[in-house]
C-alpha cells in the first residue's frame, strides 16, 4: 500500500514540477524554445511527458547553469523532489518481472536493483526475462524507484546494449560506482595499488613523450605491474623541438566505435603530438594531449609564441577529460595558467570560479579517469574482448557453413552457437 502511495506521489511531482516549468519566468521561456526545438511545442499536456521528463533531469539552463529539478528544489523542494534529483539513467536487463516492477541487473554499475514502476504493468506487456531497459531510476525510502523506461533493445541484442553501456560511461564515468560501494573500494584500492607501481616503474608520477609512444609505455607498464619486467623508455621520452596546439579528430568520442579505436592506440593517430602520461594518486591513469605545449606556453608566459596556444589555452580549460585535479597540479607549478586562461576567455576569475563555469561536473560528482574506469569495467572489458575476437576471426570464410557444422574459428562449438550469432 505504501509503494503505491509513494507512485502517486512520484507522478504528481513530476506533475508539479512540469507546471513550475512552464510557469516560473526564469524557465518557462528556455522550455518554450526546447518543444519548438524538438518539435512539439503546442502538443497537449497529456502526450509531453515523454519530452519533458528529459528536459526536467537533462537540460542544463544557460541562464541558471543547472537543471529544472535543482531549481525548482531551490523554493519548492521535498524529500521526494530531493531524491529524485539524484536519479540517473542506465541500462539494466531484466533477470524477472515482478507484479510491480522488475528483479533488474544494471550493465554499467554491475548491481542487481529490485526496480518498481510508476505507471500500469500492462504497459510493458512487451518486456520480459532477457530484455534490456533504458531506464531512469531513483532511491525513496529503500525502494528504487522508475521514472521513465525511454528504450528498450531484445534480449539477441547484447552487442548493442554494451556499447549503450559504454557510450554513458564515457559521457557519466561515475556511473559505474557512485551507486555501488564495492566497486568504488575496487576502484579506489586499485587506484591506491597502481600510482604505486607506476612510481617504483618510472620513479615519477609524470612522463612526457609523444603519441607514437604512449602505447608501448603503458603496455611497458602493464609487464611491469604483471611480470615485473623491468621499463625501458629512455628512447621513448624524445619530442619535438617545435612545439604547436592543433585539433585531433582522433580524440572525438565516437561512442560506435570507440572499442575499435582503443584496440588501435594513440600510435594511429594520424598526427604525432606531445603527451603527458600521468599517474594521479587520487583519480588514476590519464593520457593527456599537448600537456608539454602547455607548459611551454606557460613557462614563456605568452600567447604568441607557440602555434595555436590560445587554442590550447582553451582546451585545458573546457574539455571535459581534464580533471580539475589536472589543472591544479598545472597551477601549482604554472599559477600564470589563471592569468593566460582569463586572457583567452575574457574573463576575469579565479581557479575556483573556473571550476564552477567550466568543470561544474567534477564538482558535483568524484570522476576518476576514463582509462581507470574503463579497465574497471566488465562492460568495457567484455565488449574488448568481443571486438578482438571479430578482429581475429575477420578472414575467415563462413560463407558455406551450415548451422550445425563446427565453427571455422576452431571454438569447438557449433557454429550456430558460435560466431554465427
Amino acid at each position: 500500500m505504501e509503494t503505491q502511495t509513494i507512485t502517486n506521489e512520484i507522478n504528481q511531482t513530476l506533475e508539479n514540477i512540469y507546471e513550475f516549468i512552464k510557469t516560473n519566468e526564469k524557465v518557462k521561456e528556455d522550455f518554450t524554445e526546447y518543444t519548438k526545438t524538438m518539435g512539439v511545442y503546442g502538443l497537449a499536456d497529456t502526450k509531453m511527458k515523454e519530452y519533458y521528463i528529459p528536459y526536467i533531469f537533462e537540460r542544463a539552463i544557460p541562464d541558471l547553469e543547472q537543471n529544472p529539478i535543482m531549481f525548482f528544489n531551490e523554493t519548492n523542494s521535498t524529500d521526494l523532489s530531493n531524491a529524485m534529483e539524484k536519479s540517473f539513467t542506465s541500462i539494466f536487463q531484466i533477470k524477472k518481472v515482478l507484479k510491480n516492477g522488475f528483479e533488474a541487473y544494471n550493465l554499467i554499475n554491475e548491481k542487481n536493483y529490485t526496480l518498481c514502476v510508476t505507471s500500469k504493468m500492462t504497459d510493458y506487456r512487451k518486456l520480459g526475462s532477457g530484455h534490456y531497459i533504458i531506464a531512469r531510476i531513483f532511491e525513496f525510502k529503500n525502494e528504487n524507484y522508475i521514472i521513465e523506461i525511454s528504450g528498450y533493445l531484445a534480449s539477441n541484442r547484447t552487442d548493442e546494449a554494451m556499447r549503450y553501456a559504454m557510450a554513458k560511461i564515457i559521457q557519466e564515468p561515475y556511473l559505474v560506482y557512485e551507486d555501488n560501494q564495492d566497486k568504488a573500494k575496487q576502484i579506489e584500492d586499485n587506484i591506491k595499488y597502481m600510482y604505486e607501481q607506476f612510481v617504483e616503474a618510472f620513479s615519477s608520477d609524470e612522463l612526457i613523450t609523444t603519441s607514437k609512444h604512449a602505447d608501448e609505455i603503458i603496455g611497458q607498464f602493464n609487464d611491469y605491474v604483471e611480470n615485473k619486467t623491468p621499463v625501458d623508455i629512455k628512447d621513448k621520452l624524445e619530442i619535438s623541438e617545435t612545439l604547436e596546439y592543433f585539433e585531433i579528430s582522433d580524440l572525438q568520442n565516437d561512442y560506435d566505435n570507440f572499442v575499435e579505436k582503443s584496440l588501435d592506440g594513440f600510435a594511429s593517430h594520424k598526427k604525432v603530438y606531445d603527451t603527458g602520461i600521468i599517474y594521479d594518486k587520487e583519480y588514476g591513469l590519464y593520457v593527456i594531449p599537448f600537456y608539454k605545449t602547455l607548459t611551454e606556453i606557460l613557462k614563456e608566459n605568452s600567447l604568441d609564441k607557440i602555434k595555436g596556444a590560445k587554442e590550447c589555452i582553451e582546451y585545458f580549460l573546457t574539455s571535459p577529460t581534464i580533471s580539475t585535479n589536472i589543472l591544479k597540479r598545472i597551477c601549482e607549478k604554472y599559477p600564470n595558467f589563471i592569468e593566460l586562461a582569463n586572457k583567452v576567455k575574457n574573463e576575469t576569475l579565479t581557479l575556483d570560479e573556473m571550476f564552477v563555469k567550466y568543470k561544474r561536473e567534477y564538482l558535483t560528482h568524484k570522476i576518476y579517469s576514463q582509462t581507470t574506469i574503463l579497465y574497471n569495467s566488465k562492460v568495457f572489458t567484455n565488449t574488448l574482448g568481443i571486438v578482438t575476437e571479430k578482429e581475429e576471426h575477420k578472414d575467415i570464410d563462413y560463407s558455406n557453413v551450415k548451422r550445425n557444422d563446427p565453427c571455422p574459428c576452431g571454438s569447438g562449438k557449433k557454429y550456430k552457437h558460435c560466431c554465427m550469432k
